[in-house]
């Protein structure tokens, strides 16, 4: 494991196939509404790659009413420009083909209300990335980065800046695993489950089991190769997310405390 820069912010990638615990590790580590977590004497904050992708899920199903068209399709652009860079500098695509995409998520059918959007996150994240691969790893590390940078300048005033990790809980991609382990205090953790008990699982989660397009989407296919990458692999079969949460805080804190 290489040194950690006190420096830098620490990025916690989280990958595992469906349901093996990574959102509800990262969920228990920093509750949703939370200003400010700190545990084991670090800071940490909790994003995922998917989240743009969630965004555009909430504006096809919740904006309604008057001029919705128009409106859904305002969000969703605002949404893909920022997915892109949020720059005319960055890796907006052209013109013609941003408002492709853009009418593309518009037009896709979405799950019903009380399902998981899987296959509209799955297929929204495929258009997206077929015209920069590396669109959601930019994205979300160029977020923690501005996460730390606002919380070091809000701490050190007060002098108490603690080592600060961001978790990006839903590492599903080689080039996303690539991207975690590329940074100077990329941490990567795969979470394993038996097939018998990820599928129970699925069932009181979802009350449902995924469709074999899902299963064989590539985002569940590359978890394997992820797994030489990972500075821990941790079998969840027999663990309560409490123990899952404490073996990953005490993982993360063990690297830290070379210089915390």
């Amino acid at each position: 494991m290489k040194d950690i820069n006190p420096n830098k912010p620490i990025i916690l990638g989280l990958s595992g196939k469906a349901v093996t615990g990574k959102t509800s590790v990262a969920e228990s580590i920093v509750p949703k509404a939370a200003i400010e977590t700190e545990s084991s004497g670090i800071s940490w904050d909790h994003i995922f790659f998917a989240l743009p992708l969630y965004e555009l899920a909430n504006i096809r199903k919740q904006i309604l009413g008057t001029r919705k068209r128009t409106r859904q399709l305002y969000a969703i652009h605002d949404v893909i420009y920022d997915i892109f860079g949020g720059s005319a500098i960055g890796n907006v695509p052209d013109y013609e083909d941003m408002i492709n995409i853009v009418q593309q998520i518009y037009n896709m059918p979405i799950e019903p209300e009380g399902i998981k959007p899987r296959t509209f996150l799955q297929k929204a994240g495929d258009i997206c990335r077929s015209h920069n691969e590396l669109c959601f790893s930019e994205w979300a590390i160029n977020k923690s980065k501005k996460l730390y940078n606002d919380y070091t300048q809000e701490k050190q005033e007060l002098d108490l800046i603690n080592p600060f990790c961001v978790i990006i809980s839903d590492v599903r991609f080689l080039n996303e695993a690539e991207a975690i382990k590329n940074q100077e205090n990329g941490i990567l953790i795969t979470y394993t489950a038996s097939e018998e008990v990820r599928q129970n699982r699925m069932i009181q989660r979802d009350g449902m089991l995924m469709s074999e397009d899902q299963m064989n989407h590539i985002s569940e296919k590359q978890i394997d190769d992820i797994i030489p990458l990972s500075d821990l692999v941790m079998d969840t079969s027999d663990m309560s997310v409490e123990t899952q949460k404490g073996l990953t805080v005490e993982f993360v804190s063990s690297i830290v405390g070379t210089y915390a």
